[in-house]
């Protein structure tokens, strides 16, 4: 059984076939880098999940104030989106379909931390791949403005944004195979969410409620929107498929490695939209392979440092 066979119906598909010569050359050099399980995401995702409980535990003891719980679990929850987005694309599993319960199971609790139905979540990341810069349907293409302030707000008002963008394009649409249980199936999991946090509110726990989780959630969704999508995709308005995506390299023994982590590796983002299977640690080794394919496609890479 394939991954799209198993999560339902595939629209990750590139929106040119890869039957030019660059294509074939990259797909090629990027065989060593997908396919494989990805158990560093495995392990990723458990250590979110468990900082995140641990913040929670010290916070609500008042081990240590709200605001450094707040600011604790914005940076865990930033982290978390990679692998519940690693997840939506099947990374996690790679090809061995006997682990696709531990795909789902890794992209349901991360996108519940984050407060992301994990299918909602995936249909919308993937009309964001299918449609990159397309102003009318690519989800992401809220924050392709250029006034500073315009970007700060639509980065922190994104997941209202998401909200409107699913039920608007996606919820009930008959020419999306099984959508109308689908959508049942995720409103029943977003009132289990909001149920919750309604419930530890009305116990008398608003302010945790708040401070760890609903403001960390909209911290996070705007640091992500902005590394991951904002700067990733600028100046938005590119349709080719190497050049509608950048690549920032920052160059340096020890700089580099301290970098991409805390881009989590987005900052090789092109890599991600030519090839979404390859998890999302391999992306500087696979970009390595690739530079030549894509300085001969013009694609661009934007090098810091030496």
């Amino acid at each position: 059984m394939s991954f799209a066979t198993a999560i339902g119906p595939e629209i990750e598909r590139p929106r040119d076939a890869p039957n030019a010569p660059a294509d074939r050359q990259a797909l090629t050099l990027v065989k060593p880098y997908q396919g494989m399980v990805a158990w560093p995401t495995v392990l990723l995702g458990a250590g979110i999940v468990a900082a995140f409980g641990l913040v929670v535990a010290l916070a609500t003891t008042r081990t240590i104030p709200l605001w450094l719980g707040l600011i604790l679990n914005t940076l865990i929850l930033y982290a978390d989106q990679t692998p519940l987005h690693e997840a939506c694309h099947g990374n996690i599993a790679g090809k061995e379909s006997k682990w696709l319960w531990l795909n789902h199971l890794v992209g349901y609790v991360c996108g519940a931390l984050l407060l992301h139905e994990y299918k909602a979540f995936r249909y919308m990341h993937l009309a964001h791949h299918r449609d990159t810069n397309n102003p009318e349907i690519d989800p992401d293409h809220w924050v392709a403005v250029e006034n500073p302030f315009l970007v700060f707000w639509r980065c922190l008002t994104i997941v209202f944004w998401y909200q409107r963008y699913f039920w608007r394009h996606i919820a009930f649409h008959a020419h999306i195979p099984g959508m109308r249980p689908l959508t049942l199936h995720i409103i029943a999991m977003y009132a289990l969410f909001y149920g919750l946090a309604l419930g530890l509110s009305v116990l008398g726990y608003w302010r945790e409620v708040l401070m760890l989780w609903i403001f960390p959630h909209i911290l996070a969704s705007a640091l992500i929107i902005y590394f991951f999508a904002y700067l990733t995709h600028k100046p938005h308005e590119v349709h080719e498929r190497y050049r509608d995506t950048n690549i920032f390299w920052v160059r340096g023994k020890i700089v580099e490695p301290v970098v991409n982590w805390l881009y989590m590796f987005q900052n090789f983002h092109l890599i991600h939209h030519l090839f979404p299977r390859v998890p999302f640690y391999m992306y500087s080794k696979a970009f390595r392979s690739l530079k030549p394919v894509l300085e001969k496609e013009r694609a661009h890479i934007y090098e810091f440092g030496h």
